[in-house]
């Protein structure tokens, strides 16, 4: 067996716990009784866990029972968690199996032998997101500080001698592309083992470009260490905005010539660099256009949704900007996975933030330093691998008026530097007007809002804005004289406003004028960069901005996703900058004439017929963010209905967290997805709760293999978990699918005239036993 994995999102019960009485109360205990608990969906954070829970800081409960599979009885058991805010404690049948302290961070703990084989395990994580001094980013935050379990929780299995992570460096040649990649490897067997790594490289179809095995080593018991292919790729394509060209590696661990483990990942051949003043991609200059964001949703607040991230990438993408700085912590590697995708590059960055450093006691200084470091660490473990990235943040806007901290901030660079030396090292500053300390950086990046600080004390701002522009131009031309072989980004500008709010100091006209304005100065030729403060407005603490919003309001979208009128000025002067962004769009598949619209339903689940998959194919549960990936299958297999890119969304949007449970992916032998089917629901169809069988589609390549049969069985056995009857609808035009739907014990639905009457036009087509016993 490979390495398996089981996801633990959907229900888990919570409990608030405001006086930290959890662990008194035994709620850690296996034998507690939870029944009372509120059961909420993971992800899942503390202000949506309830009424009453909006700005909570404190401790939450969560508790989750789950079984194993008896093929993992022998297995190295890991629990994954994506992310948890800010500090978890995780027991597994009452015994405490490890904490965390980096809220936006991956980490993973061992549980193989706390697991109890032969009956239910107890889940429980007591997560506490109270500010503490000693915290990276300390009291101070300037976003929602959103406690709970924000991100997936998985459960992976795999033999005791295992990959734990990779890395691969993949650079462009003369002809073709060099590939390094490095397989860590952890052997808790006990004895020693000869191992070898092979690492396949596939291009975008999954064929084979080339394949590269290491020398066979002996790997001691209970140790790590790392084995490494490397050689080169002929005729790559290079990954870049224009381009963005994805090929997949794949790592085979073998053992006694048995592969043991495997785990694969897409990446692209790209170079970045600095030098003379420019920054160089593939060797050629670039410009950066670009937005900051931040991980906030109108629906979800800081709980991963990917379908939102996809929605902003995509639309910053189209108002031309090539760049986005994922701030102020390392985001969902999903949104990462979206970047690579839509060849947007990105600036990855972790929570040092406001950072006083010896101003706030030594202390204190020392442990956010020390976390600093971990943070960093374990963001560029975890990231290295996105062709996206080309920038590593150490901090932002810290103080570095103060020598320690601007010391600090060069080591965390050179340590950044260090652990990849194939990107860019930098730190985020807004005190670089009168403490410029740059001598580390790859990049100088910088922050500040001039239109917005020289506004009088009511608020007022002259009407001329030539003052912005000039501050820009004269400030950064300055800085470039201290720095002449360094580029300049623009890492922060922009301007406030409120939806619907016009000739006032907080007008959306005043923020379009205020950033047109400054980026005016931004047009010397060692400025390589600007990056508006912000995409869309955000979840701030209350009592930000003066007090007087829990929004921040320097999006140029408002955080429902509403366009400002600066949104439509950034995108004019982006595509000014970069040309205009090429889009197309197929046309509408023609629809057969005459063609109805008919609901066919199962009165109940008896019987259900069980075909199984074809040899090499299975089916697996939607993971967030795949809504792109579904509607791709859907557009592909479709022949008579226009699927557009909003399609996902309307159909599952009002219930994106059942997507995980209801909502499946078919695979080929490679794990490729090729058909999708939902095992979804309607809560009032026919005046009661009834399952639904939902957009099943299989790419054409696939079809009149048994795909559909399988899937639909697995569908209607989930369905059966939850509802007593299920419905699906479908049209006239597809006969072959109704032919299935009939051998399942699907009937048609015969409430109206109409619907006697296309029926009657589907009979005279297709000869089924069914239509003997309807009277139609």
């Amino acid at each position: 067996m490979t390495r398996q994995k089981l996801s633990i999102t959907g229900p888990w019960r919570f409990q608030p716990d405001p006086f930290d009485q959890g662990q008194t109360l035994g709620y850690f205990k296996p034998d507690y009784d939870a029944g009372r608990w509120r059961q909420v969906a993971i992800p899942s954070s503390f202000d949506h866990a309830g009424d009453g829970l909006d700005f909570y800081q404190g401790v939450g409960w969560y508790r989750r029972t789950i079984e194993i599979p008896e093929t993992w009885h022998d297995k190295h058991v890991a629990i994954r968690f994506e992310g948890v805010n800010h500090r978890a404690n995780v027991w597994l049948n009452g015994r405490l199996v490890g904490h965390n302290d980096d809220g936006f961070g991956r980490f993973e703990l061992p549980i193989s032998n706390l697991l109890d084989p032969s009956s239910q395990n107890v889940i429980v994580v007591r997560v506490d997101n109270t500010p503490r001094d000693d915290d990276l980013t300390g009291t101070q935050k300037g976003w929602r500080n959103c406690g709970g379990i924000l991100r997936e929780v998985e459960l992976i299995a795999t033999d005791h001698c295992r990959i734990t992570h990779t890395q691969i460096v993949a650079e462009p040649l003369e002809r073709g592309g060099h590939v390094r990649l490095e397989a860590y490897i952890a052997n808790q067997r006990h004895q020693p083992v000869l191992a070898t790594i092979t690492g396949h490289i596939l291009d975008h179809q999954h064929n084979i470009c080339a394949s590269f095995v290491s020398p066979a080593r002996q790997l001691s018991a209970g140790h790590d260490d790392a084995l490494q292919v490397e050689g080169v790729v002929p005729d790559v394509r290079l990954w870049n905005p224009d381009d963005p060209a994805l090929y997949t590696a794949r790592v085979d661990l073998a053992v006694d010539n048995q592969t043991i483990d495997s785990v694969h990942f897409r990446f692209g051949f790209r170079r970045i660099q600095a030098q003379a003043g420019q920054l160089l991609l593939n060797d050629q200059p670039i410009f950066l256009t670009g937005f900051n964001r931040h991980e906030d949703s109108p629906r979800t607040g800081m709980c991963t949704d990917l379908e939102t991230a996809r929605r902003d990438l995509t639309d910053m993408k189209r108002a031309g900007a090539n760049f986005v700085r994922l701030c102020h912590y390392p985001h969902h590697p999903g949104e990462l996975d979206l970047c690579d995708q839509l060849g947007l590059l990105v600036m990855g960055e972790i929570p040092l933030y406001w950072w006083q450093g010896l101003a706030g006691g030594r202390d204190n200084r020392d442990q956010q330093l020390h976390a600093a470091k971990r943070q960093l660490t374990n963001m560029i473990r975890r990231d290295l691998n996105h062709p996206s990235i080309i920038f590593w943040s150490v901090s932002n806007e810290t103080h570095e008026q103060h020598l320690d901290v601007a010391e600090a901030n060069a080591e965390l660079i050179r340590l950044a530097r260090r652990l990849d030396p194939t990107r860019l090292a930098v730190h985020v500053s807004h005190l670089w007007r009168q403490h410029p300390h740059f001598d580390e950086d790859d990049v100088i990046c910088v922050n500040n809002y001039p239109t917005l600080n020289n506004r009088d004390v009511r608020g007022k701002c002259n009407s001329d804005l030539s003052g912005s522009t000039s501050f820009w131009a004269d400030g950064l031309s300055r800085l470039h004289e201290l720095y002449p072989d360094k580029p300049i980004l623009v890492s922060e500008f922009g301007f406030v406003s409120l939806e619907g709010v016009f000739d006032s100091p907080i007008g959306e006209d005043l923020q379009a004028r205020a950033i047109e304005a400054e980026f005016a100065g931004m047009t010397a030729p060692y400025v390589c960069g600007a990056t508006v403060w912000c995409y869309a407005d955000h979840a701030w603490p209350p009592g930000s901005f003066g007090g007087r919003f829990v929004i921040s309001p320097y999006g140029v979208l408002t955080r429902q996703r509403r366009k400002l009128q600066a949104f439509h000025t950034v995108k004019r002067l982006f595509t000014q900058k970069q040309g205009p962004v090429a889009e197309t769009k197929a046309p509408p598949r023609p629809k057969p004439q005459p063609w109805y619209n008919v609901t066919m339903i199962r009165p109940d689940f008896d019987h259900i017929p069980q075909p199984p998959f074809p040899e090499g194919f299975s089916i697996r549960p939607m993971q967030p963010g795949e809504g792109g990936l579904w509607t791709d299958i859907q557009r592909d297999a479709e022949e008579y209905l226009d699927i557009t890119d909003e399609l996902f969304m309307h159909q599952f949007g009002y219930d994106l967290a059942a997507t995980r449970w209801r909502c499946f992916f078919v695979t080929n032998p490679k794990g490729v997805a090729v058909a999708t089917i939902s095992a979804w629901y309607n809560s009032n169809f026919k005046g009661r709760q009834s399952g639904q069988i939902h957009w099943v589609a299989t790419r054409p390549a696939y079809q009149r293999r048994g795909i559909g049969k399988a899937a639909l069985s697995h569908a209607l056995h989930r369905l059966a978990e939850w509802h007593d009857r299920c419905y699906l609808g479908t049209q006239t035009v597809r006969l072959p699918a109704i032919k299935l739907y009939l051998d399942f014990g699907f009937l048609p639905d015969l409430e109206t005239p109409a619907d006697r009457q296309a029926w009657r036009a589907v009979r005279d087509q297709l000869n089924h036993p069914a239509f003997t016993s309807l009277d139609l």
